[in-house]
């Protein structure tokens, strides 16, 4: 992930760590177990060359996982039980139902590791293998989703001086490639305060979303060292009522010039589980309204 990327989500919604925890399918336990998640080839998956796993491929993958000394124990999960756990989780979501079919859906293994196990080392040779379309690692997605819990419901970052995101490029009249102006500053309060569900609303400054990006990532010293204050947006985070719309406020403020994104909490959870619990590929944009 790039710098840019990394500042641009450090102060998205976020997510609690319960909020991922008891999947509907046992194939799918992964907030009390903290297992790597090997997702095989499918057509659709970036790196894939458009072509499923072959079964040596997956074959070979096994013996890779089973092989490796940390590895306690490995579960192959297969195409119909992943579609049928998806469909399950997801029913009543038409949108999300009609955008996966069954063929969509990677075969997969659940690796659970010891405690001493170097778990970077493991994800990060299980995704050079040929037929692996992606390895991710649930505790580094748990702790991730912990260290966000805090953020709002609804985030709305603003241009700033170097922002590049097309919004603030153009469309803004004189204050294209501007930082937000007064003017376009006062519409975004004014929208906010009549957002229907709307609980509460906070402003963060640059320097406070400085000091919150370096707490929250003290221990990637490289990352920190390369952000600097000026790359911090200004931004508004919104707490709505869990049965209000969020997605229709969350669309409009982020068409509002002075407007760089803005992000929506369960927008951002729904693919954060299409693509960490079922492998899926980038079916989304981190929760980004548009």
């Amino acid at each position: 992930m790039t710098v840019a990327a990394v500042v641009a989500l450090s102060g998205m919604t976020g997510l609690t760590g319960s909020a991922m925890a008891d999947p509907v399918s046992p194939d799918f336990t992964v907030a009390d177990d903290l297992e790597i998640a090997v997702f095989l080839c499918t057509p659709s998956e970036y790196g894939c060359h458009k072509r499923y796993a072959t079964a040596k491929q997956r074959r070979d993958v096994e013996t890779f996982l089973k092989t490796t000394p940390e590895v306690t124990e490995v579960r192959f999960v297969s195409r119909a039980a992943s579609y049928a756990s998806f469909r399950k989780e997801f029913a009543g979501q038409k949108k999300v139902l009609a955008a996966v079919r069954a063929k969509d859906m990677p075969e997969s293994f659940r690796v659970r590791v010891s405690g001493v196990a170097d778990r970077a080392r493991i994800t990060r040779l299980a995704n050079r293998r040929p037929g692996v379309g992606i390895a991710s690692d649930q505790a580094e997605n748990h702790a991730t989703l912990v260290r966000e819990s805090q953020s709002p419901d609804i985030s709305v970052f603003l241009c700033a001086k170097y922002t590049a995101t097309p919004a603030c490029l153009r469309g803004r009249g004189k204050a294209n490639k501007l930082p937000v102006t007064v003017k376009e500053r006062q519409a975004i309060v004014a929208v906010i305060k009549r957002t229907s569900g709307l609980v509460s609303y906070e402003y963060e400054d640059q320097a406070t979303a400085y000091r919150n990006f370096v707490e929250k990532y003290a221990d990637n010293e490289a990352l920190v060292e390369a952000v600097k204050l000026s790359d911090m947006p200004e931004s508004y985070g919104l707490s709505m009522r869990p049965e209000a719309d969020w997605g229709s406020p969350c669309r409009r403020l982020a068409r509002m010039p002075g407007v760089s994104g803005a992000y929506d909490q369960r927008r951002w959870l729904k693919e954060v589980r299409l693509y960490s619990e079922y492998g899926l590929p980038d079916m989304g944009t981190a929760g980004k309204c548009a």
